[in-house]
Order: C-alpha cells, then structure tokens, then sequence
C-alpha cells in the first residue's frame, strides 16, 4: 500500500483510499446502532405480564364458567405454552402448547368439560371454558403463560353459587306446625333467619348440612319458642344476595291461651294479696285480742321468697 500519510499534497489515490475508510467506518456504526435497537425491543417484547379480572367469576351451579387471561403488553401468544392448573397437583386443567391443545395429564375432574377460547389469541388474550360447574371446581387457578425466555402467572378465583327449593314448613289440619323450616340445594352455607309480623328477628336453632354434590347444603330450623300470629322463614345466599322465604300463620288458639292463663294468675295474685291484707287486719283487730280462733287461711304463712319462686315458675308455663 502507498504511504500518503507524510505528503504535504494528498493524491487522488490516497483521497480514494481515505474516502473508503470513512464510508465502512458509518457502515459499521450503523449496523451497530440498528443492532442495539433490535436487541432492547427483542429483550423488551420477551418480558411481560399477565392480566386476569380483579372479582372472582361468580357461575350458578350446572352453568359455564369463563376463567379469562391476558398479556400485558400485548402480542401474540400462538407460539406461547398457555397452562391452568390448580395447587400444586401435578395433573393440570387444562394446557396449550405448539398451536394445540395437550390434555394428556389432563386431570381427571375435568375430562371433557373444557374449552379453550383462542378467538383474540394473537392479541395475548385466550379464555378457558369450564362447562358444567361443580362445587368441587371453586378455588384459585393459576393461568401459566411460557416462551422460550420469560413466563408469568396470574390467578383468577371461581365461585359457585346455587339457590335453593323455596322454604317448607309442616303443619296439620288445625294449622298447629309440626315441622320446622327446611329447604336444599344452597352453596355456599345460607343464612336462615325467623320474622316475625313487626320485622323483628326471633332467635332459634339453626341446623345447615352439607349432603353431596346435588343435594348441596340442607338447611332446617323450628319454628321459636316464642312465636305467635305470622311468621316468616326467610333463607339469604349472600353470595348472590338471593332470598327465599315461607310464611306462616300460628294458630290462634296460643295465644288465647296465653290470654287466659295471664288473666288466671292475675285473678289468682289479687285473691292472695286480698286475702294477706284481711288476714292482717283480722290478727291486730280485737277479736285477736280477745284470743278467738284464728282462721287456717290467716294461719298459712306466704314468703316473698315463695311468692316470688310461684310467680316465675307461674310464667315459665304461661309462655
């Protein structure tokens, strides 16, 4: 190569070979620069997150359930291994990878009662479908996304919720109840509570069982102790805050019996009380001075202890 370095005057040669430097030289920097950029948007696409519904999905029991995921930012997961599974079993719900479904370690629950939604799937959004819900399907799960360098995980909740039979209540031909409030087929656990006609809430034994799967919860409670006229069973799903209620009307004759024993020991309390107040005045009159005979009834001694003890007891059996 010529040495042009030294040369006061720069030769066409010399120009040329300068000119071709400077030219790979930007070249270079280019393709460096152009690099970079691909690099950080690659490193950047790689890395996301994943979005699901804040609430719990909330399906009645025998609907469908759409458990929905998302990636933020998005873009297309097609070539992405999409997993739903639950707790650490070691079976999955459901799994999507290479364009198609995997249900080889499918677990056993929800063999052909899923569906894979992939209408928005180069958009990052994809939706499994749970057919036929079951309270054993309630819980967390856990929606998996993988590519060949980054994964996330976002959890969606499902809640199952079933209203029941309406409210039965037993009564004979009289109208006199002989049986308590029952009704089935609640989840989660109902509220039982009794009305009375003023809408006030009367206290009583609340009995909720879970039967199975198809019965689901069983409640049953009596009618309280101290109910009279109409009565209201009334059972709440707070979940789905749904009510149903039974209505009753108590027969009349309790509580005109009630009346009558009210009036029986009042009549009863005022003939004792008059009867102390003539036996006073009969022992400080002056036949007690003269000694005469006193009257048995004045000679039987009444305590306040005794009185009180009769009084209560007197009342336990009014009501």
């Amino acid at each position: 190569m010529r040495n042009c370095c030294y040369k006061k005057s720069t030769p066409p040669y010399c120009r040329d070979h300068m000119i071709e430097a400077m030219a790979g030289l930007r070249i270079t920097t280019i393709f460096t620069f152009m690099s970079l950029i691909i690099t950080l948007q690659t490193s950047s696409a790689q890395r996301f997150d994943i979005k699901v519904t804040e609430t719990p999905v909330i399906a009645p029991e025998g609907s469908d359930a759409d458990l929905g995921c998302s990636l933020v930012p998005a873009g297309s997961a097609e070539s992405m291994t999409i997993k739903f599974h639950r707790g650490n079993a070691s079976s999955y719900v459901y799994m999507y990878e290479k364009g198609k479904e995997d249900l080889s370690n499918q677990n056993e629950t929800y063999k052909g009662r899923t569906e894979f939604l992939t209408g928005n799937i180069t958009q990052g959004q994809v939706t499994l479908k749970i057919k036929n819900v079951r309270p054993s399907d309630t819980g967390n799960y856990t929606c998996l996304f993988v590519s060949p360098n980054h994964y996330s995980t976002g959890i969606v909740e499902l809640q199952l919720a079933a209203i029941g039979k309406e409210p039965t209540i037993q009564q004979g031909k009289n109208g006199k109840v002989t049986g308590p409030c029952e009704s089935s087929g609640w989840y989660p656990e109902p509220k039982l509570q009794w009305i009375d006609s003023e809408g006030h809430i009367l206290e009583s034994e609340v009995s909720i069982t879970y039967i199975d799967e198809t019965t689901l919860y069983r409640v049953s409670s009596p009618v309280p102790q101290y109910a009279h006229s109409r009565v209201t069973c009334l059972i709440t799903n707070e979940l789905l805050n749904v009510k149903q209620q039974k209505s009753v009307d108590l027969p009349s004759s309790r509580k005109t019996t009630a009346i009558a024993v009210v009036g029986t020991t009042a009549a009863a309390a005022v003939a004792a009380a008059v009867a102390s107040l003539g036996c006073y005045i009969y022992k400080n009159s002056k036949y007690e001075a003269q000694k005469l005979t006193v009257p048995a009834l004045c000679r039987f001694s009444w305590g306040k202890k005794m009185k009180r003890v009769w009084l209560r007891k007197m009342w336990v059996w009014l009501w």
